[in-house]
This record gives C-alpha cells, sequence and structure tokens, in this order.
C-alpha cells in the first residue's frame, strides 16, 4: 500500500507525529530501527530518571534517615534489582507506545530506513530483509546519539558512553566521567551515590555549561561535599587501558599541571550527534543537523524532519512539539504556525521544560 505518511523514528518526535497524523485521517507507518519510544524511552530519559529515584532512596535510607525520625541498620544493595527496575520501567512505557499505535491504527516496522528516492523508502531489517516502503510524505525523526572522541573509541566495558552505563552488569568501584553537561552529572550523581568513587571532567571553566551560573555553583559544591572529584577547565589528553583490565586517563589540570587518574570504568558524556539517514539530497546545517524551513520541509520534495535531528533545543518535549507542528502543517487545511488546537496544547506542554 501506499501510506500518506512515512514517520522514520520512533522516538517522542517520530511516534507523536505518527499518532497526531493518524487521529487526523491519514495512513501511517512508523519505521524504528530498535524499539519504539526511542532513546528517550529506552536509553535516555526514563531509565536515568528511574536511576535517580533509586540512588536518591538509598542516600535517604543510608544519609537522612535520622531526619525522618528511622534509625536503619543493615542496609544493602542489589545493583542488578536497581538496573532490572529502570529497565522495567522503559519496558513498561515502550509497551504503552505499541499500543497508541495499534488503538490509532499505526504501522510499525523494525529496521534500518533509508531514503531512495522522494516517497519511498527502503528498510533493511535485522536478518537482512530488505523492503520498500512507499508514501505520499516523509518525517524524518531520528534522534541523537552519544557524540565520541575520534582518539577514544568506545569499547563498550571499560570505555562506555551513556547506554552501557545504564546496564552495567557490576559496579564499578571507580569511575572516570568525561563531560559535566546533563549526562555527565546524571550518572555521577548515581553511581557516586552507590559507593563509586567518581571524578567528573569538563574542559570548560565550569560544571552544566549552558545552565546558569548559580545553579552550576550550588551543584559544584554539593558534588564536592559527597565525595565527587570535580575537574573543571581541565582536558584529557590521553586515556589508556592497564594492563590490570583498568583505564588510565592523563589530565591537564586547571593550573596546566599534568595528573595521572587511574580507574575502572571511563564514561564518555561530552554531547550528542545527530542521527541522519541516507537520503541523497538531503541539506545539512554547518553542525551536522538536517535543515527544515519553518514548515519543517527538508531539502528533498515532500521530506520533513522534526526533534533532535534537527538540532535546537534537544528535549523530548520540544521534540514532540515539532513533530505536530510537521504533521498539522502538511495535513490540516486550517493549520496556522503555532496557532492551531492541537499545537497549542503541545506548545503548552512544551513551555514547562524550555529554559
Amino acid at each position: 500500500m501506499q501510506y500518506d505518511l512515512i514517520v522514520i523514528g520512533g522516538g517522542p518526535a517520530g511516534y507523536v507525529g505518527a499518532i497526531r497524523a493518524a487521529q487526523l485521517g491519514k495512513s501511517v507507518v512508523c519505521v524504528e530501527r530498535d524499539r519504539v519510544g526511542g532513546t528517550c524511552l529506552n536509553w535516555g530519559c526514563i531509565p536515568t530518571k528511574a536511576l535517580l529515584k533509586n540512588a536518591e532512596a538509598y542516600r535517604i535510607v543510608t544519609d537522612r534517615a535520622r531526619e525522618f525520625g528511622m534509625t536503619v541498620e543493615g542496609v544493602s544493595v542489589d545493583w542488578s534489582e536497581v538496573i532490572g527496575r529502570s529497565r522495567k520501567v522503559s519496558d513498561r512505557l515502550a509497551g504503552g507506545v505499541g499500543f497508541l499505535f495499534k488503538k490509532n491504527k499505526v504501522d510499525s516496522v523494525t529496521g534500518e530506513a533509508s531514503i531512495i528516492s522522494p516517497g519511498r523508502v527502503e528498510v533493511k531489517a535485522a536478518d537482512g530483509t530488505v523492503n520498500v516502503l512507499e508514501g505520499k510524505n516523509i518525517l524524518i525523526c531520528t534522534g541523537c546519539v552519544t557524540r565520541t572522541v575520534p582518539s577514544l573509541p568506545l569499547n563498550g566495558t571499560t570505555v562506555i558512553g551513556s547506554r552501557e552505563a545504564m546496564v552495567l552488569e557490576k559496579r564499578p568501584e571507580s569511575m572516570i566521567i568525561i563531560g559535566s553537561g546533563a549526562i555527565g552529572t546524571e550518572f555521577a550523581y548515581i553511581y557516586n551515590s552507590f559507593g563509586t568513587r567518581v571524578t567528573l571532567i569538563e574542559a570548560l571553566p565550569r560544571m552544566l555549561p549552558n545552565e546558569d551560573d548559580d545553579s552550576c555553583m550550588t551543584l559544584e559544591r554539593a558534588f564536592k561535599k559527597q565525595g565527587i572529584k570535580v575537574m573543571t577547565g581541565a582536558s584529557v589528553e590521553s586515556v589508556t587501558e592497564t594492563c590490570d583490565g583498568q583505564v588510565r586517563a592523563n589530565v591537564k589540570n586547571s593550573r596546566g599541571q599534568e595528573e595521572e587518574i587511574t580507574a575502572d570504568v571511563c564514561l564518555v558524556a561530552i554531547g550528542v550527534k545527530p542521527v541522519v539517514p541516507v537520503a541523497p539530497g538531503l541539506e545539512l546545517t554547518e553542525k551536522g543537523f538536517i535543515k527544515v524551513n519553518d514548515r519543517y520541509a527538508t531539502s528533498i520534495p515532500g521530506v520533513y524532519a522534526a526533534g533532535d535531528v534537527i538540532g535546537g533545543v534537544l528535549l523530548a518535549h520540544t521534540a514532540s512539539f515539532e513533530a505536530v507542528q510537521a504533521v498539522e502543517g502538511r495535513f490540516n487545511p486550517d493549520y496556522q504556525p503555532g496557532r492551531s488546537a492541537s499545537s497549542r496544547a503541545a506548545r503548552t506542554a512544551t513551555r514547562r521544560w524550555l529554559p
């Protein structure tokens, strides 16, 4: 069949855009290479918040029980259960997205999507099977993945990204975290709370460089009080693996002095980069994001894009808002940018999370 809309990517932009198009009476298929819900539900916002809640609960029981009039003894941690709870939370929410697809009659296909021409998307499944979907319109919502350092490739064991950090089978005794943005600071708090010795390294003069000074200074003081070693204005010169399976980082601190730091694991958390599908003629920005106009149209006729893959504010609610705008703009004849009823609802939800 020929669909009215083919959505590539099943995250907060993709699944929201797909459902909205279906609500407008369009035939829709969503192609996702992993699992619906995208990074946010499966490997980002949701599981990390579950881990943060675990860490907070453990800190209250071990450090602050007396504040609540309790005496607690013999507290222990089952690390597999800590990780397992976060995965169950993600599984439940991802299953909810699948239910919404069925409810709104959105077809779902698993595989790697490539745009071979306007209106035609090739999907390669994990078993190598290749199918071609045809649609009058295409919406790219492929999001972002962890950005890596060319000289420091991830190996999944001693040098890891955020995805691996969420499912480590054993809690490391020590950890180096490169980058103190939202991802780095979250994992610093999580692992330190459960007893891991954490060294947080940031190249810029302060933590959370995109946030305000007062918040950054408050958080840095709190982290140091909790025993996290925070190194700002520092650069990682090299990271090597030792003969006993640890990692050794050579770091130049803010005073220009070289330090050698050894840990069980090094987490690279220096940001994200867009995931751009193969699409001949697709125009990108200087930073590699997909270039779109005020209607989210790309340089390819009939192809639109929304969410993290177009840059801007990389938040789930922003991505959902943009996808709704893109779909409304294409299929709703009464649409005016930012003025339709659904747009107002999406904008209201988004405003709570925007800086």
